[in-house]
């Protein structure tokens, strides 16, 4: 998805396209990867110097839920990553250095658990991230202990 169909679908959705939410936008749009919303808050604040962290959260919570934006859970709320979503995918997250990794395929892709199990709930999305430590951070890990 680029910039103009997630405004498209935004406005599709019954919400405005603020300057504000524009710019969101277009910060996820231009990302290399996945930002923090503090991270994002510092670059809006260049444009929107009044905009609050509260507000961000916010507006991201918003582009979650309309399926625009990908959050990826890194730990705790605050070291929670966002990226507009270009594709469905999945994450490698590491817990030390907070680097994220994204997976080529889905490992749960056609998979549904027996009907007897879902009952009558309906499956609308999912996520997946695998939670670990990449090779850096396990290589700083070892020759800690090889210090002790």
């Amino acid at each position: 998805m680029d910039t103009r169909e997630a405004l498209q679908h935004l406005q599709q959705s019954g919400y405005k396209a603020t300057p504000q939410r524009r710019t969101l936008i277009k910060i996820l749009s231009a990302a290399s990867r996945p930002k923090t919303a503090q991270e994002i808050c510092q670059e809006l604040q260049k444009t929107f110097p009044e905009i609050s962290l509260d507000t961000v959260y916010r507006n991201l919570r918003l582009l979650v839920e309309l399926g625009l934006v990908s959050q990826i859970r890194a730990g705790t709320p605050h070291n929670d990553c966002f990226e507009l979503l270009h594709e469905h995918h999945y994450h490698l997250v590491c817990l030390g250095c907070g680097e994220i990794t994204c997976l080529p395929d889905c490992p749960v892709a056609g998979w549904m658990p027996p009907k007897k199990v879902l009952g009558q709930f309906k499956v609308t999305g999912h996520f997946f991230e695998l939670h670990g430590y990449c090779s850096r951070c396990q290589e700083r890990n070892y020759q800690k202990q090889k210090l002790r």
